[in-house]
């Protein structure tokens, strides 16, 4: 009984994290949190991102291109992101990411990638993660499935923390993984809770989902080359955003803003009531990169999606 006494007072302490205070701008409603989805290529990033749409929002998600912002409760809306494989993007992804899903192809091991990724992430401040093994149904012998599950989850622990929470995704049932799976990964990352991270907290950020050339196209026409005026938008994470400060555009350089204004938000919660869940119709979708939703960006327009049982 004492040994046992004392091993609980060893595990409560090793829970103790440092107090970190929160300097992020108190809005009343805050912006999304960042889930970005990490892996190699061919292990499956982009179909856990539509599996997770469709379980969210009952929405088929064609392609995934740029953010996609999705409401998962009352109270809680997150913006999914698939970080692509090189080394400038997953160096952008690991200071933004509130969670990182490590996506490892289980029927290959652990890649470059991963480890790469890894050493970004103690760098800025290692965001909450949870790894995720896909292609499991090319094991056809139990034994050896269960064995590589029990390897690649003590790998999972000795990287990143012991007792890092992993989840098994077998194979495609219509382009994508079963619901029951997804459903439990879904659930877990609906109510993680989130530490204020050291690099976001002397750094505001900006995760641009839709863009706009504003250059005058007269200007364009008479020389291809003239500098471009453009409009990002996106919600601000970190410290304030303050008119006329230089940004860092990633793989572009440094730049002067020259305004800063606030917009309506494109993806707000539901109207606040006594229901206990939300309904089919207020499970909201923003992913304008992807073509996805009410509003389409085009090159020189924007298209408003009206239904035909709305004009008479």
């Amino acid at each position: 009984m004492r040994n046992k006494a004392y091993r609980a007072l060893e595990k409560q302490e090793k829970q103790y994290h440092v107090a970190l205070t929160d300097r992020s701008v108190e809005a009343v409603v805050p912006p999304p949190f960042v889930v970005a989805v990490v892996g190699p290529p061919g292990a499956g990033k982009t179909t856990v991102i539509q599996s997770l749409v469709k379980h969210w929002t009952r929405q088929t998600l064609s392609e995934v291109v740029g953010p996609v912002t999705v409401v998962t409760g009352k109270k809680r809306r997150l913006t999914l992101l698939e970080c692509p494989c090189d080394i400038n993007s997953m160096c952008d992804v690991a200071k933004i990411a509130d969670l990182v899903l490590l996506v490892v192809d289980g029927s290959f091991g652990f890649e470059m990638e991963t480890f790469e990724f890894l050493n970004m992430t103690q760098t800025h401040g290692f965001p909450r993660m949870m790894g995720v093994l896909t292609h499991l149904d090319s094991f056809r012998n139990p034994t050896t499935l269960r064995r590589v599950k029990k390897q690649m989850k003590q790998r999972f622990w000795t990287d990143i923390y012991e007792g890092c929470k992993v989840f098994y995704l077998s194979g495609l049932k219509h382009g994508r993984y079963p619901k029951a799976e997804v459903s439990n990964l879904a659930r877990f990352i609906a109510v993680m809770k989130f530490r204020p991270l050291v690099w976001r907290n002397a750094h505001p950020s900006v995760l641009a989902d839709r863009m706009e050339d504003v250059t005058p196209p007269a200007e364009v026409q008479r020389d291809p080359l003239v500098s471009r005026s453009i409009c990002l938008f996106g919600y601000v994470r970190g410290t304030f955003l303050k008119p006329a400060m230089r940004v860092h555009l990633a793989g572009l350089g440094d730049f002067a803003m020259a305004e800063v204004s606030s917009m309506d938000d494109p993806c707000p919660f539901p109207d606040n009531g006594k229901k206990r869940r939300l309904n089919t119709k207020e499970k909201l979708l923003y992913a304008p990169m992807a073509n996805q939703g009410e509003l389409t960006y085009d090159a020189d327009a924007v298209y408003v999606d009206i239904p035909d049982s709305a004009i008479r």
